[in-house]
């Protein structure tokens, strides 16, 4: 830690990289968050203990035959205060976490998070994830949510989260919030749900969909309306791709069918956290290139200039 930042009644919200992040929408949508509050950084977790670099590589940079930098995985904290007026605070205090899932010693992993949390005050946390689906890229995108304390539950409903049904495998974002309940730190999971035939990343629908959620649930008046004319045209880039393939149009119909069967009868969608999932016959569509060339010019605004995040 550099610093221990000055926050009170904090809020962590957090995403990591990996299992839990399908087309990287939940990683994407705290690094929104983090440009559009000015975020600054203010502690790493040491990778040392936590990751098999065979499996999450280090990066590295290397220009005119010069290695000029080595990345390792990263877990970063960072820190957003709200306005102080002479009435108080104009909002809630923020700490954000964006990170890379660790492959090892997920328990210590979960400690020096909540470690930080206890040193910034942080009264309650929010975990971010996207996973998986056969789900049509036309429907809303769905948000389910997991909570350890009934009011987030019952605030939950009054936002439209659908309360998550998933029993299986899981990923770090579980394990941190099993350990926060048990300590005594409110915790609550926001899931969306990613279409499995649209590969390119970052899906901005998906992001979309988790902050506005999000953002019903904790009320920081964020200012998404950017983002929302950027994830239409994703949408409508999708379609337009989709629709110049007889087969994977016939497959999508199927699923806008198959949805709106499961709505009439109230099925619930649990999504599907494991990686296993029917595609169509010609593979995946479309490739990151042809969905996000609409939208690379707001991309490139978003990140500015020499960002390397």
């Amino acid at each position: 830690m550099s610093e221990v930042p000055d926050v009170e009644n904090a809020l962590l919200i957090g995403a990591f990289a990996g299992w839990n992040d399908a087309a990287s929408a939940a990683t994407w949508a705290v690094k929104f968050l983090i440009n559009q509050w000015e975020a600054t950084p203010f502690a790493d977790i040491e990778p040392e203990l936590f990751y098999d670099f065979t499996e999450t590589r280090p990066q590295v940079r290397i220009l005119s035959g010069s290695v000029r930098r080595v990345s390792w995985p990263s877990n970063r904290f960072y820190v957003h205060r709200a306005e102080r007026t002479p009435e108080g605070p104009r909002g809630r205090d923020v700490v954000l976490l964006l990170g890379d899932e660790p492959q090892q010693r997920w328990k210590s992993f979960s400690q020096q998070v909540l470690d930080v949390c206890r040193q910034c005050r942080v009264e309650e946390m929010v975990l971010l994830g996207a996973l998986i689906g056969e789900v049509p890229h036309t429907a809303p995108i769905g948000v389910a949510g997991t909570a350890s304390n009934a009011a987030t539950l019952r605030r939950m409903d009054s936002a439209g989260i659908e309360r998550a049904t998933y029993e299986g495998s899981t990923g770090i974002l579980t394990v941190i919030h099993d350990t926060a309940r048990r300590e005594g730190i409110g915790a609550a999971s926001l899931w969306a749900t990613a279409p499995h035939y649209v590969s390119a990343t970052p899906n901005l629908p998906v992001s979309e969909a988790l902050l506005d959620k999000m953002d019903a649930l904790y009320h920081f008046d964020l200012r998404l309306g950017d983002l929302t004319r950027a994830a239409r045209r994703f949408t409508a880039r999708v379609s337009s791709l989709v629709a110049a393939d007889p087969e994977v149009s016939a497959y999508v119909r199927e699923l806008e069918q198959r949805k709106s069967t499961d709505e009439r009868s109230g099925t619930p969608f649990a999504g599907d956290a494991s990686g296993i999932h029917r595609v169509p016959a010609d593979g995946e569509l479309p490739s990151a290139e042809q969905a996000i060339q609409d939208v690379e010019e707001w991309l490139r605004r978003f990140r500015g200039d020499g960002q390397d995040e």
